[in-house]
Order: structure tokens, then sequence, then C-alpha cells
């Protein structure tokens, strides 16, 4: 393989975690576009705080666009939430789908993230059981499996690729949950973590990377957010500019910076994954959010 075609080949699959993480973290918009049966997030009720976190979010759905450069629209991302049969159990779903010129480059690669949640006792906060990764790209496919078994205190990690699997098993800390960015993203707006404030900062247990194994989620000061905010198109409906810290391989930047806002009520409007490598800063924006109600898939 050349350096041109080994060059490529990385820029597809960067391209293609940078519309994952941007829609799976969910900071989000500057023009919003609503289709008919939606709310802006500025005019939108919900989330309404319900009895129990899976409640609040059920049948919620999000819909975003992401884009770099001059290419605005480069790829599209949803996030849902829904029951599942048996009570306290949820599936949260990350698609993501490049468009366009880049889909072509990137052969219309398509990735999946879908998280098994159940409720805790007070229901107040989701813990992953299971997490799937499944990447399409041309006609390659590829399954990553994680399966936390809390009683055993250890994590399965299973990954399909054509006709090999392999299976590593690592322990998990005492007391430890590990959050992926899904599931954090529930959490954190249901206030699992605590109550979000001006100047806080969250850590959250994650599944390790190959450079850090927690989220570190940072709010900016009242200050700080009045003043970033005075050129910003949406600062009617943004309230909090969040900085969002991942472990940098997960999104190929130098620094693994996120950077965005959220509503009053934690919807999240616009966010920019900043330096990622070949690319530059990575946006993401909120276009549409509807609240729905559909059988619960099959367990």
């Amino acid at each position: 393989m050349t350096l041109d075609s080994e060059k490529r080949m990385t820029r597809r699959t960067w391209l293609g975690k940078v519309l994952k993480i941007l829609a799976g973290i969910g900071l989000f918009n500057f023009s919003l576009f609503i289709d008919s049966v939606s709310k802006t997030p500025a005019q939108s009720s919900f989330p309404v705080y319900h009895a129990g976190i899976g409640n609040t979010f059920s049948n919620e759905v999000m819909k975003f666009i992401a884009g770099f450069l001059f290419f605005h629209h480069a790829g599209d991302a949803e996030i849902s939430l829904v029951p599942l049969s048996r009570k306290g159990r949820y599936q949260a779903t990350l698609s993501g789908k490049t468009r366009g010129f880049i889909g072509f480059l990137t052969r219309h690669r398509e990735d999946t993230h879908i998280s098994e949640l159940i409720e805790n006792e007070n229901r107040t906060r989701f813990i992953c059981t299971r997490l799937i990764r499944d990447t399409k790209i041309g006609h390659h496919h590829t399954i990553k499996v994680f399966e936390m078994d809390y009683s055993k205190r250890q994590l399965t990690i299973t990954r399909l690729k054509k006709n090999h699997r392999s299976v590593h098993i690592t322990p998990i800390p005492k007391g430890i949950f590990y959050d992926d960015p899904l599931t954090a993203f529930y959490n954190f707006r249901f206030g699992s973590y605590g109550p979000v404030e001006f100047g806080k900062t969250f850590r959250i247990h994650t599944i390790p990377g190959k450079k850090l194994n927690t989220l570190s989620l940072k709010i900016a000061s009242r200050g700080k957010t009045v003043k970033e905010s005075r050129n910003l198109p949406i600062r009617n409906k943004a309230k909090y500019l969040v900085y969002l810290k991942l472990d940098p391989d997960i999104i190929k930047s130098r620094t693994g910076d996120i950077e965005g806002w959220l509503s009053a009520n934690l919807i999240p409007l616009y966010g920019v994954a900043k330096d990622v490598i070949f690319f530059g800063d990575v946006s993401g924006k909120l276009v549409a959010i509807q609240r729905f109600f559909t059988p619960p898939p099959p367990m």
C-alpha cells in the first residue's frame, strides 16, 4: 500500500470516529432546522424530570449534522433512548453516517453504538451492562462488544471481524461503574453526577482507553460564559459553556478537547472537536429533537 493510500484510509477512519464522538457526547447548533412535528430547543418543554431517569428520557430522539472546513454537512447522526420489555431496562443508540462527497471518500461509513442500560435501585442513574460498537466501511464490517459484569467485577471485550474472533477479560475495580459516553450523556443531564453549576468539573469513570480512563467535563464560570456568548448566534438559547476532555485517540486529535454549548435544561446545542488531525476543528449541530412512542425492541 502506498503512503498516499495509507493517508486516505487513515482519514476515513478518523472522520468516522469524529462524527460518532460529536454525536455521542451531544454538544451542538448554530442554525437550527426543526421539522414540523418538533420543537426548537429553546421552546421545548422536555426533558421534564419524572420519577426515574428512564421515564425522563424515554423515547427521546436527537438528530445532528457534522461538518468541517467548507464541508458544512459531512455526516448525519442520531441519538435515541427506548424502553425494553423488561421494566427498568433501556436501549440507547447512537448512529452516524457520512454523506455526500465525504460519504464517497469514506465509502459511506456507518457507525452504530448500542448501550444496554439498567436503572439503579433508586432510578437515579443508568448503569451500562453491555456496549456494542458496530462499524461498516464499504463491505468491511467490524463489531466490538464490551460486557460489564459487576457481580464478578470483570469486563469482557469481544472483537469480531470477518471470521476472526478475539476475547479479552480485565477486572473492574471495586466500587467503579464504566459509563461509556452515551450512558454519561443521560446521567449528566439527569443530575446523576450532581447538580450542574458554573465553574464545576465532573470526572466520570469510563471504559479504559489507551491514555485515559475518565471523561472530564468542566462547566465554564459564569463570567467566562457571558464573555464567550456575546457574539454567539444562539446566545438566547445557550446557558452553559462546557469543555469535554476525552482520550485523544478516540477522536484522533492532539488534545482530545471538545467545546460546546448547552441549553438551560441541558439540551446540547452546538460543539466543536478541537484540532482533529488532518481536519482541524470539526463542528456538530443539533437540527431536531423529538419525543415519540414506539413499541420496545425485542430483547
